[in-house]
C-alpha cells in the first residue's frame, strides 16, 4: 500500500523519520535487514535518489549500515551511559560505579604558554606556563569524549614523567601531587563537531555533541584544571547533582 507524504516536509526527512520510528518501536529489529530500495519507492511513490537520501541520514545517524549488494541492516543501538556531574566527578568512578569497561588515551600533550581564555579561567599570567592534554576516553571499546585539559605547570611540576604510561589523569595528580579536583562549575552547549573530533569520535561531522565546558578547583580554592569535553550525544547522557 502507498503510504501518503506530508507536503510541510521534505519527502527524505520524512521517510527517514518513519523508518526511525520502526526502529525504535521494534518492527525493524536490531541486526536484521530494512526494506529494500525498491520497496521503499513502491511504498512512498518516490524516486530511488529520494530514498537514498532518506537512506544516508539513517546511516549518518547510526541507526542503519549499508551492505553492498546485501542492503541495509538496522545496528545494534548501544543505551546512552548516564554520566553524574558533581563536584567531586571522575570518569573511572563513575564508569566503574556503572560495571562500564572503559579506558583514557592520551592523545597528546603539550607545555606552552596560556590563551587568554584559560589566562582567565585559570588566573594566570602570560608568563605562566601550562600543560595542555587531549584525552581520548572509550566505554566498552567505543570512543565516547576527547577532552582537552589545561593545567597550571606549578600545580603538576614534571607532569610529563608520569604520562609516559598514561592512564588516569586524576590517578596521576592524585598519587603524585595529591590533589583531589573539586568542580567548580560546568557550562553544557550542543554543537557539531569539529573534523579532527568527529575522526577520532568515529562519528560523521553533521552528528551534534554535548560540550561541556568545566572548571576544576584545588580545596583550597585555587583552580586548578580547565578543561573541555566533546561528548558524543548519542552515547552519553548526562544527571547533574547538586
Amino acid at each position: 500500500m502507498t503510504m501518503k507524504l506530508n507536503e510541510d516536509m521534505p519527502c527524505h526527512l520524512e521517510i527517514s523519520e518513519y523508518l526511525i520510528r520502526n526502529i525504535q518501536s521494534g518492527i525493524f529489529r536490531e541486526n536484521e535487514k530494512i526494506p529494500s530500495e525498491n520497496e521503499l519507492c513502491l511504498k512512498f511513490n518516490v524516486n530511488r535518489h529520494v530514498i537514498r537520501q532518506a537512506l544516508t541520514r539513517l546511516t549518518n545517524l547510526g541507526w542503519i549500515t549499508p551492505f553492498q549488494g546485501k542492503g541495509c541492516y538496522v545496528n545494534s543501538l548501544q543505551k546512552p551511559i548516564q554520566y553524574v556531574l558533581s563536584s567531586n566527578t571522575r570518569f573511572s568512578d563513575n564508569m566503574e560505579n556503572l560495571g562500564v569497561v572503559h579506558q583514557s588515551k592520551l592523545l597528546s600533550w603539550e607545555k606552552g604558554l596560556p590563551s587568554r581564555v584559560e589566562m582567565k579561567n585559570l588566573l594566570l599570567s602570560e608568563k605562566q606556563a601550562v600543560y595542555r592534554l587531549e584525552i581520548l576516553r572509550f566505554i566498552e571499546g567505543q570512543p565516547l569524549s576527547v577532552t582537552t585539559t589545561v593545567m597550571p605547570e606549578e600545580e603538576v611540576p614534571q607532569l610529563e614523567i608520569y604520562l609516559q604510561e598514561f592512564k588516569s589523569l586524576y590517578q596521576i595528580m592524585l598519587d603524585h601531587y595529591q590533589l583531589r579536583p573539586v568542580r567548580s562549575r560546568s557550562i553544557f552547549q550542543a554543537s557539531l563537531p569539529l573534523l579532527r573530533d568527529a575522526k577520532v569520535l568515529e562519528i560523521p561531522e553533521n552528528i551534534p555533541i554535548i560540550q561541556i565546558e568545566s572548571l576544576m578547583n584545588h580545596p583550597t580554592g585555587n583552580s586548578i584544571e580547565y578543561s573541555i569535553a566533546r561528548i558524543r550525544g548519542d552515547m552519553h547522557k548526562c544527571l547533574v547533582e547538586f
